[in-house]
């Protein structure tokens, strides 16, 4: 039974109304044969088409799943295969479509959940959570935050992706008011915060570096964001010099860490209890240790991810050999468990044989006002015979006027000659992936690319 409320775009959504959505949209899946096994697909990314389809893979006993990109030909025949039905919307109406299965195949027992992963750190994949998985999620995470039905939680998230999905099932499991935003606009934010009885927000560092000026100019928003209980950041590293600077306004971010094949969350900062710079305590049932020969982070979790989706083998590269997921991060565990990441096992830098993350550079632009974002690329020409090693490019997302001028002085007095970049620009783009993480897969490309155009 559905306990709690909901507003979509500020807009009240009527109870009565609600149920009778879940309960079509539940019944015209059924009628499609979508039951355990089976996925009932959609294409929506937020509302409540989302919203629909995971209520009605849920009371099947089916798994909801997320379409990945159109162009992903692969990916989306993969989950073809297994799907019974599919949600749209259409006009604001929900429609449910049959799905012509490509033969018997049946997703693995238990499957509740398929998320295309972001692919901007590899190769996207289909990942299969469980229902078991979702619920032990769900509790762990509700029971670290406090939340309850009296909690009002703004969300101004995609929920396609495991971080989104997860507020969405503590929202069904524990009740309370989901505040619901289908894009985020600062304006739109800020004007909940300060008309509703908001409680917990969501949301990924991007919007917070945006909420964060409103609050500098608006003394209200600033009030108002310090009134929170909860202030959930996730999606991508939270940066020391954004901590820093929430911190010294009165509001905390509560820093946590995920990915989506361990459930997702990971280690989480519960209210009370913040360390800075780190992403708190695994939750309870959930181990973190660090590899000493590669200092990646390995976990071992009951919402381990039931694997890839038609991909064995990688799904047995993504473990080891005693059954704990690799997580491609660079890490450290404290003695009393909370939990430091450094930064991705793949990202790292090497410079005259010795091994760098490129947050430590990242970080320096960070700290400056004016910076909004910033990434660093390790290149390497394929005829390059210095032994220097890589090339360090850097990529920096201005809010206000910074020269490139400004960037290297800073670049020398903060860093060793051999981690200052060769490269600096400020007039591209950021690609971002879906989740608000910045795409380094795309900026590769586009360094690679760019450097054949000057040799051609």
């Amino acid at each position: 039974m559905l306990t709690g409320s909901l507003d979509i775009d500020g807009i009240p959504v009527d109870a009565a109304s609600l149920r009778r959505t879940f309960d079509d949209v539940e019944r015209c899946c059924a009628n499609l044969g979508a039951g355990p096994g089976h996925a009932v697909v959609t294409a929506c990314r937020t509302g409540l088409g989302v919203l629909a389809t995971v209520v009605a893979a849920r009371r099947l006993g089916a798994a909801v799943a997320f379409a990945p990109p159109a162009a992903d030909r692969g990916l989306t025949a993969r989950l073809e295969e297994v799907s019974a039905a599919q949600v749209v919307e259409r006009g604001g109406t929900l429609e449910v479509l049959p799905r012509a299965r490509a033969g018997e195949a049946v997703l693995p027992p238990g499957a509740a959940a398929v998320f295309p992963t972001s692919g901007s750190t590899g190769r996207p994949r289909l990942v299969v959570l469980s229902h078991a998985g979702l619920a032990y999620q769900s509790g762990e995470t509700a029971s670290r935050l406090g939340l309850s039905e009296a909690d009002s939680l703004l969300v101004p998230l995609p929920l396609a992706h495991a971080y989104g999905m997860g507020i969405v099932m503590m929202w069904l499991e524990r009740g309370g008011r989901l505040l619901l935003e289908t894009s985020f606009s600062a304006a739109d934010v800020t004007g909940r915060l300060l008309s509703r009885d908001v409680t917990t927000l969501d949301g990924v560092p991007s919007m917070y570096s945006i909420l964060l000026k409103t609050a500098t100019r608006e003394p209200e928003v600033a009030a108002r964001l310090r009134r929170l209980r909860i202030r959930g950041i996730g999606g991508d590293v939270l940066h020391p010099a954004m901590a820093a600077r929430f911190s010294a306004l009165g509001a905390d971010l509560h820093d946590g860490y995920g990915l989506t094949e361990a459930g997702p969350n990971v280690a989480i900062s519960a209210p009370g209890a913040m360390r800075p710079g780190t992403v708190g305590t695994p939750l309870s049932g959930t181990e973190v240790r660090r590899d000493a020969a590669t200092g990646e982070l390995l976990i071992r979790t009951p919402s381990l991810m039931l694997g890839y989706l038609g991909e064995p083998d990688a799904t047995a590269a993504a473990l080891t050999a005693d059954g704990w997921l690799r997580s491609g991060d660079v890490g450290e565990v404290e003695p009393d468990g909370h939990v430091r990441v450094l930064g991705r096992l793949k990202e790292v830098l090497i410079v005259d044989g010795e091994t760098h993350a490129p947050t430590l550079i990242e970080d320096v632009f960070r700290a400056l006002p004016g910076v909004a974002e910033a990434c660093v690329l390790g290149v390497r020409s394929a005829d390059d015979a210095s032994g220097r090693g890589d090339r360090i490019v850097a990529f920096v997302e201005l809010a206000d006027p910074v020269s490139v001028t400004d960037l290297r002085t800073l670049c020398r007095r903060d860093l060793p000659p051999r981690l200052r970049p060769r490269d600096i620009h400020v007039d591209v783009p950021l690609p971002r992936t879906g989740t608000g993480k910045v795409d380094r897969t795309a900026l590769r490309r586009w360094v690679t690319r760019e450097t054949s155009a000057r040799h051609a």
